[in-house]
């Protein structure tokens, strides 16, 4: 005999009664897809659902009043043809190469100095980790009144040791400005992925270099680096998502004035500002498509190094 809620069956009719919705769900076979459901629903409203909405709205011109209208790909032969787009993403991938590369450098450096044991090291690492617990939003507002040129910290340094003021956000060093900013915040993320690289790497390999004479610097140009192509790749893709994408460092300071405006900010002005949803819509699709392919181009070199 089977029971259910004070119900009495016999093993013929337990096994020919069709399962209730909830028991299917939390069954043996399905329950791991069950706990699938809340992040596929969020993903649906959140992303899916959105996305959508901007592939719709780039086929359609519309000022958020009136009804859209369907002008097909109109808005993507605009923009191949727009030149303050094209003058703005190729400001970003400007951006994006010199950021990644500071970033590298920096964080390489300092993983190599930290990777070792010296005293008051936990207090340097937490003072490192600082820059990625700040909103980036409010770290370029301080910045921003860091680099003033009457009363900014900056220069009241340089005119105290006997240097010029230096107007920091001009046409000519206002881009290098944000990518100070943004190399401040984000060379602790590098710095740390590659500390916990260089604690990981064999122990084994590295003294027997040592034992057949090899110098430092063949060391690590030809064990350690090697070694750490994987995570410097896993970086480099997580770094070009990110940058691709900047946007806080302008808000808060430029507000994409004196030649600043980037991809994001160009995506925000069209859409929020000049109010061109359906342009504003089809310039993100492109800066999503381009993303994924740039992304997708440094999996496979990710791929190949993990295969070495």
């Amino acid at each position: 005999m089977a029971k259910s809620k004070g119900k009495s069956f016999t093993l013929d009719e337990a096994v020919a009664r069709k399962p209730t919705v909830w028991e299917t769900l939390t069954s043996e076979k399905y329950f791991k897809w069950t706990l699938l459901i809340p992040l596929l629903v969020i993903l649906g409203v959140f992303m899916f659902y959105p996305l959508i909405y901007c592939i719709y709205y780039s086929f359609h011109q519309w000022g958020m009043r009136g009804k859209a209208i369907f002008v097909g790909l109109h808005n993507y032969r605009q923009m191949l043809n727009d030149k303050a787009f094209l003058e703005a993403l190729g400001r970003t991938f400007y951006v994006l190469a010199i950021c990644v590369s500071f970033e590298l450098l920096i964080g390489l450096g300092l993983a190599l100095l930290w990777s070792r044991e010296f005293k008051g090291q936990n207090i340097v690492r937490g003072l490192a980790l600082l820059p990625l617990l700040v909103a980036p939003l409010i770290l370029s507002l301080l910045w921003n009144f860091m680099f003033e040129y009457d009363f900014g910290a900056i220069n009241q340094v340089l005119e105290a040791i006997g240097l010029h003021k230096v107007y920091w956000w001009s046409p000519e060093l206002a881009l290098y400005t944000i990518c100070f900013i943004t190399i401040w915040q984000w060379f602790p993320f590098s710095t740390f992925v590659l500390v916990a690289g260089l604690r990981s790497l064999p122990r084994d390999v590295f003294g027997a270099a040592r034992v057949d004479g090899a110098s430092r610097w063949y060391t690590f140009r030809r064990l350690t680096l090697p070694m750490l192509s994987p995570l410097i790749m896993i970086i480099v893709v997580l770094r070009t998502m990110w940058l691709i994408r900047l946007f806080d460092p302008l808000y808060g300071t430029t507000r994409g004035g004196v030649r600043t405006e980037l991809l994001d900010w160009t995506v925000y002005r069209t859409a929020f500002v000049f109010f061109d949803i359906g342009y504003g819509s089809t310039m993100a699709i492109f800066s999503l498509l381009l993303t994924l392919a740039i992304c997708a181009v440094m999996f496979r070199i990710l791929m190949k190094a993990l295969e070495r």
